[in-house]
């Protein structure tokens, strides 16, 4: 039973990786950007920095998704200038994210919400690198309620997350989000018949019953990871057509779900992970083969987690200017707007049994307007001698008026209302 004590929160930490595909992969592999079929391998190092960050709760489920908070923060980078695109590129890096949208299957989706009020103050060439490069929806709203937003995360996560926001800020200017959703089945589903109920020991100690799925694996799919840490398993999730989502046998779209329990403490070797246990995990497992099989006991689950102190944990990691009112420079998005990230949300959802699994996440930004106004040069223009002055038509150029004054009205002591009626 020891085995069986800490799986599910294992799993959580490793299922916000596995949706990068490259866990596993040599650190010193090229990062490139992947806008075609073949896999870019990464490094994985910002996913692992924030897993760790994450880390604080000890006997509660949580997921998050590194995918998701990466190409959140890369729509963040997009506009930000000075110390503030140093301090994101130098947590993130300057990589485009490889690309794992399956259609019907994993959808990856963002938007840019402007409120109408700023709608002409956001810099045109800001639309375009987020429409360009990570195909960004921008929506435009008087976002006195957030109904806007809320609609389009509940849309694009096909409704596991309902909402992100309870309400608006007054200085809200601009929001930005990922939504992530994902729903693939297994190779070789459990068959339900054989999902019992078990006991599951938690970590003070106390016991509870769980529905206890269980299956012998005997297929050279699946893989056997051990080391002197800790034991797990990797399952294939089924192969699909990356334009329509269908099943196929070969030359498909693939993710897989890697469990891993720790023979101690879980706590602990989360804090100390690195990438070469994981390939440390792979050298000396196993594949599974007519010869070697696993007979696995894996709980079912489904909750919703969200990070309460994402922003805290994105300042822990170097992202300190964005989310000061002061000292935020995000100039590539306004000239005449002194903008800062008032909010950050990551929210999550999860659902795997039998069949598969279903899972969603969506991160979010507000930014909002200090008041602060923008440092602009300005020169003083004060017509006070003579001047010269032309009345013409703007698009012929025609001069229809052409005058100077060297003396102007004097001052009499009326208003300039007076003036008028006079």
């Amino acid at each position: 039973m020891k085995k069986k004590i800490l799986i599910v929160l294992a799993i959580l930490c490793i299922a916000g990786i596995t949706l990068t595909g490259v866990l596993y992969m040599n650190k010193n592999k090229k990062q490139n950007i992947n806008n075609d079929d073949e896999i870019k391998y990464v490094d994985n190092s910002f996913n692992l920095n924030l897993i760790k960050k994450v880390n604080f709760n000890k006997n509660e489920n949580y997921l998050v998704s590194p995918y998701s908070v990466e190409i959140a923060l890369n729509l963040l980078r997009e506009g930000a200038n000075g110390n503030t695109l140093t301090e994101i590129e130098k947590v993130i890096g300057k990589r485009t994210i490889n690309d794992v949208s399956i259609k019907n299957r994993v959808s990856v989706a963002n938007a840019a919400f402007v409120k109408d009020k700023y709608k002409e103050s956001i810099k045109k060439e800001f639309y375009n690198d987020i429409k360009t490069k990570y195909n960004s929806e921008i929506l435009y709203d008087e976002f006195t309620t957030p109904k806007v937003i809320n609609d389009w995360v509940n849309d694009k996560t096909d409704g596991m997350i309902k909402e992100v926001l309870s309400n608006m800020n007054p200085n809200f200017i601009l929001g930005l989000a990922n939504a992530l959703a994902i729903d693939v089945e297994w190779v070789s589903p459990f068959d339900c018949n054989n999902t019992q109920k078990e006991k599951f020991t938690k970590l003070d100690g106390t016991r509870y019953d769980t529905e206890m799925m269980h299956r012998t694996l005997k297929y050279d799919s699946y893989k056997y990871l051990k080391d002197d840490k800790a034991v797990g398993v990797v399952m294939p999730y089924k192969k699909y057509a990356k334009n329509t989502g269908e099943e196929v046998y070969e030359d498909g779209s693939e993710l897989e779900f890697i469990a891993i329990i720790p023979n101690d403490n879980l706590h602990n070797y989360i804090n100390n992970l690195t990438e070469n246990d994981i390939e440390n995990l792979y050298i000396e497992g196993k594949e599974v083969s007519s010869e070697f099989e696993i007979n696995l006991s894996l709980p079912r689950f489904k909750y919703d987690y969200t990070l309460d102190n994402f922003k805290e944990i994105l300042i822990d990691l170097g992202i300190k200017d964005a989310f000061d009112e002061e000292n935020a420079d995000f100039s590539n998005i306004s000239d005449t707007e002194k903008i800062y990230v008032g909010e950050a949300i990551h929210k999550t959802h999860i659902d795997l049994n039998e069949k598969g699994t279903k899972a969603a996440a969506v991160t979010y930004f507000g930014m909002y307007t200090s008041g602060i106004p923008m440092k602009v040069e300005s020169v003083d223009v004060i017509f006070n001698r003579p001047f010269l002055y032309m009345i013409r038509d703007t698009e012929t150029k025609e001069i229809l008026f052409f005058g100077t004054v060297y003396e102007p009205n004097k001052w009499i002591g009326r208003t300039c209302s007076e003036e008028l009626e006079n």
